[in-house]
C-alpha cells in the first residue's frame, strides 16, 4: 500500500517508517524536519499548515497517519493558541484533504490523556480532534482508526520522554528523580511494539474504532527507579518531585469527567401562540 505518515520523523513515526517500509509498503514522510533517512522513503519537507503541499503529499496515497502534534504537556501549558492550531485545526485540514482524494484509511495519534482530567491543552487537543474526526468519519464515510498510546519508551525518544529523562539524569548526575509521586504506576511499552499495533490497526476490523495502544503490565515507578538504581549503580534514595499543575497523572489516567448542567428552568412571561404570531407576521412582512 502507499501510505504517508504526517510527523514521520518525529519518535513514534520514524519507527512506524521504518518498520512499514520493511514490510514492503511504499512510504511516505511529510514533516517540517527530515532526520532518520531511510533508503527508499520519500521524504517530502513541509508544514502540517501548508495546504497545497499537503495536497500534492496526499495525493494517490491509500492509508494517511497523522503524527503531527504539540505532544509535550508542558509546551502546550506555555503554547495554548499553537497546540490548538495544530493539533485540532491543522488535523481537521488533513481530514478534509482525505476526504477529497478518497484516502482508504485515516489514523490518528492520540493519547491515553483523552481519559484523564490531567494532560492541559494537550489533552483538550485531541479530545477535540477525536469528537471531530467521529463525526466527519459518520458524515463523509471515511474511514478512521484513532490510536491511543500509553507509555512508550524506546531509542530516539525525545528529551522530554519520561524514562529518558530519568535515565539521562541517572548517568549525568548519578541521582535517581522522577517529576510525580511514591505512588505513579504507569504500563510502559517499546516504541517498535507500539508501532507494530499502530500497523495492525490499517485492517478494516478496526475501522471507526479508537484503540489503546499500551503494555499489559503496570509499574510501579518505585520499583523501576530500584531497579535503575542498581543498574546504574547509584545508592542515594530516588527523589519525587510531585506538582498536579504540571498536567501529569499519576496513578491512573482514568478520571475525567464531564461537568454537570447547573440547570436554570424559566418561567416564561410571554405566550407561546402570541410568539408564534409575531414570527408569523415577521415572515409575512419578509415578501
Amino acid at each position: 500500500m502507499k501510505i504517508l505518515i504526517i510527523g514521520g520523523s518525529g519518535f513514534l513515526g520514524s519507527h512506524l517508517a521504518r518498520i512499514l517500509y520493511k514490510k514492503k509498503h511504499i512510504v511516505s514522510v511529510y514533516d517540517s524536519k527530515i532526520r532518520n533517512r531511510y533508503n527508499k522513503i520519500k521524504f517530502i519537507k513541509g508544514n502540517i499548515s501548508n495546504k497545497k503541499k499537503l495536497e500534492r503529499a496526499i495525493s494517490g496515497k491509500d492509508v494517511v497517519y497523522n503524527f503531527a502534534a504539540v505532544s509535550d504537556i508542558e509546551e502546550s501549558i506555555k503554547k495554548p493558541i499553537e497546540t490548538l492550531r495544530t493539533n485540532f485545526f491543522h488535523n481537521a485540514r488533513v481530514l478534509d484533504i482525505c476526504k477529497k482524494q478518497k484516502i482508504k484509511k485515516f489514523v490518528f495519534a492520540s493519547t491515553i490523556y483523552v481519559h484523564s482530567s490531567q494532560g492541559s491543552f494537550y489533552r483538550v487537543s485531541k479530545q477535540s480532534s477525536e469528537l471531530f474526526i467521529e463525526e466527519f468519519g459518520k458524515r463523509f464515510n471515511l474511514p478512521y482508526t484513532i490510536i491511543r498510546f500509553g507509555t512508550v519508551y524506546g531509542p530516539g525518544s525525545s528529551k522530554e520522554n519520561g524514562l529518558k529523562k530519568i535515565i539521562r539524569n541517572a548517568i549525568m548526575n548519578k541521582s535517581l528523580m522522577y517529576s510525580g509521586s511514591n505512588k505513579a504506576k504507569r504500563r510502559l511499552i517499546h516504541v517498535n511494539d507500539a508501532v507494530n499495533a499502530s500497523i495492525q490497526v490499517i485492517h478494516k476490523k478496526y475501522n471507526y474504532k479508537n484503540v489503546l495502544i499500551t503494555g499489559n503490565k503496570l509499574i510501579k515507578i518505585s520499583n523501576l527507579l530500584n531497579k535503575l538504581g542498581k543498574i546504574f549503580k547509584i545508592k542515594k534514595k530516588p527523589v519525587y518531585i510531585y506538582n498536579p499543575n504540571r498536567g501529569h497523572y499519576d496513578v491512573t489516567p482514568y478520571n475525567y469527567k464531564p461537568k454537570k448542567d447547573l440547570k436554570l428552568y424559566v418561567n416564561s412571561k410571554f405566550n407561546l401562540k402570541n410568539s408564534i404570531e409575531e414570527v408569523k407576521q415577521e415572515i409575512a412582512n419578509e415578501k
